[in-house]
């Protein structure tokens, strides 16, 4: 498979079509951890964030055709932990590309991006994804309770080298 990733802002005039595509799995896949919140809040902290030079910054894998995944280097992602920046948030891979390394390189060029913006440490929190993680340089920081949902908070050193 040929993958490309790259700055969500640096799709021309796919960009709008992605927008819409990334609002809408995103929306699906994590709406339990925000009640309340709208598909359209979310479209428009998506539109807002690809016109904009500061976190978050979404970055996305495509192949020759469709959009396969993203994931995002945000300010922050954890309300309870707003001292801790920046985040790796938000990845997703679509179903029928997953278990093809799609995830593992969105976290890497993540990773990149972060340290080249001058980023010591990365952050994240899962669910159910710790060993996935920690196979990619991250560390457990600890287990806690977040909007109802237990999980663990890590953290990538990335003047490190990775290690797995």
């Amino acid at each position: 498979m040929s993958l490309t990733i790259r700055s969500l802002s640096d799709s021309g005039i796919s960009t709008e079509l992605y927008v819409k595509q990334l609002a809408k799995w995103h929306h699906e896949q994590w709406l339990y951890l925000n009640p309340g919140a709208s598909l359209a809040e979310r479209l428009s902290r998506y539109q807002q964030a690809v016109q904009s030079q500061t976190l978050p910054h979404l970055y996305i894998a495509t192949n020759e055709t469709e959009l396969l995944g993203s994931v995002t280097l945000d300010k922050d992602d954890m309300d309870t932990r707003d001292y801790l920046t920046p985040w790796l948030a938000s990845l997703y891979v679509k179903q029928e590309a997953r278990q093809q390394g799609v995830g593992s390189q969105l976290i890497e060029f993540c990773c990149v991006q972060a340290k080249q913006l001058g980023y010591r440490n990365l952050y994240l929190f899962t669910e159910d994804q710790t060993q996935f993680y920690r196979q990619r340089g991250f560390r457990l920081l600890e287990s806690v309770e977040y909007r109802q949902v237990e999980v663990d908070l890590m953290c990538r050193n990335l003047n490190k080298q990775e290690t797995k």
